[in-house]
């Protein structure tokens, strides 16, 4: 009787999920690369005893534009629900938006980039196998939000950085940029986190929950981050069921404000302020 009930509570959950996914629209639509054994580019993809480690090594600081997301969907789309750590390379995970790339979009060219964002965030946040980030360097703004995507983050020792940016920035948040920080986070640091635009160190970052855990070094970092999902990999269908209970809210809520939230985010984008502020951050990019 209990191996009934669980099938059917499992058989449930994983009904509701595919419900949500599907309410949610194209917004969780992605490109799947054809599996023909070609590696998506900026990808270096091994296995470590029974768990994938992705490695993104986009170049640029692994910010995020347009080819960058699709490939990493790509990537990660193919994990035969493998048990998966997703890590940067360098003193990087991720930077971020590519200003640069993105400061050439109309509004129709940066509305679609939006939602490929928000669908590979999405990707990342129901993935139905344990996912941890080897958070090896500065995850800023969009790079955070990835981070926070993942099921658990393990961060390195270092003079590294993560937060989001944005606000100090003049700009707002698209949805996934809200949502996802709001469900992982708790209230007093999500608060701090969106509203304040403060980089922490990784200690800090731990002490208020963005870390579970912080390593001496990267290779550390990724060991560590292998046993967390080795250990949350025994029961795979368990963890699926689970996890699509506890992400099923925060992917509802990114759906209620997508709409208002990320056309907010594009009038913003090409205000007069965060379009001064955007450039002044591309022209100190290029100076280096």
């Amino acid at each position: 009787m209990v191996e009934v009930w669980f099938s059917r509570g499992l058989i449930c959950l994983m009904t509701e999920f595919l419900s949500v996914s599907k309410r949610y629209g194209s917004i969780t639509e992605f490109t799947p690369y054809p599996r023909d054994n070609l590696m998506p580019s900026g990808l270096i993809i091994e296995n470590r005893d029974g768990v994938r480690v992705v490695r993104m090594e986009f170049g640029h600081a692994n910010a995020m534009n347009q080819e960058m997301l699709d490939n990493l969907a790509a990537g990660l789309a193919d994990g035969e629900q493998q048990p998966t750590v997703l890590t940067g390379e360098g003193n990087i995970f991720s930077a971020g938006l590519d200003l640069v790339a993105l400061d050439c979009l109309d509004r129709d060219g940066l509305e679609k980039f939006l939602t490929r964002f928000s669908a590979t965030m999405i990707q990342v946040l129901t993935a139905p196998y344990p996912l941890v980030a080897a958070v090896n360097g500065h995850a800023v703004a969009g790079g955070c939000v990835l981070a926070l995507a993942c099921d658990y983050r393990v961060g390195t020792e270092g003079e590294f950085k993560i937060g989001m940016t944005e606000l100090s920035h003049g700009l707002p948040l698209p949805a996934v940029a809200s949502e996802i920080p709001r469900g992982t986070l708790t209230p007093q640091t999500y608060r701090t986190v969106v509203m304040s635009g403060v980089l922490m160190k990784p200690e800090i970052a731990k002490q208020v929950g963005i870390f579970d855990m912080v390593n001496k070094d990267s290779d550390n970092c990724i060991d560590q981050a292998c046993i967390l999902a080795q250990q949350h990999g025994k029961s795979p269908e368990a963890f699926a069921a689970v996890k699509a209970a506890v992400v099923a809210p925060i992917v509802n809520a990114i759906k209620i404000l997508r709409e208002p939230l990320d056309h907010r985010f594009l009038d913003i984008w090409f205000s007069e302020i965060a379009t001064t502020s955007r450039r002044e951050i591309i022209k100190r990019l290029k100076s280096k």
